[in-house]
């Protein structure tokens, strides 16, 4: 939910949720079109200076198996250690500023804050599946963003 900026730096949270705001709505239409009435676990996770946009999304598309461009609807299959194998497709495409992932079960969402917000790489996921534990889930996927390999000449 949002109800204003908080923080004493207003202009940098401002800017950030501009680039992050055309993500947050195509994920409520993916929720609307894909898993009305279900709940969704959310599960978040945060790299600062993760790397440039170019070099954590060429990090991504490896870890997800693209070879080639990203576009919706590109089939993804990867792991993340300590969950179930994902297999998914690209469902939004906002680069270089996010990138999301629909499976039959998540809505899987990735936000790069931009080099002037500190190279941040986010996750804000949204699980719904009956049988996901919200706390092992954020574990993971902390686990797999710490572990990112981004190789700085992408």
């Amino acid at each position: 939910m949002q109800n204003g900026v908080l923080g004493d730096d207003w202009e940098t949270e401002y800017e950030a949720m501009q680039a992050g705001w055309d993500m947050y709505l195509k994920t409520l239409a993916a929720y609307v079109a894909h898993f009305p009435g279900r709940y969704g676990v959310p599960v978040g996770g945060f790299r600062p200076g993760a790397g440039a946009p170019d070099q954590v999304w060429a990090a991504v598309a490896r870890e997800f198996g693209i070879t080639g461009e990203v576009a919706e609807g590109t089939a993804v299959r990867f792991t993340v250690d300590g969950l179930p194998p994902i297999e998914g497709v690209v469902d939004l495409t906002g680069l270089p500023t996010c990138l999301g992932v629909r499976t039959a079960d998540a809505l899987y969402r990735f936000l790069h804050s931009g080099t002037d917000r500190g190279n941040a790489l986010v996750v804000t996921h949204h699980l719904f599946g009956a049988e996901a534990d919200p706390e092992d889930a954020e574990r993971a996927w902390q686990d797999w963003l710490t572990r990112l390999p981004v190789d700085p000449s992408d």
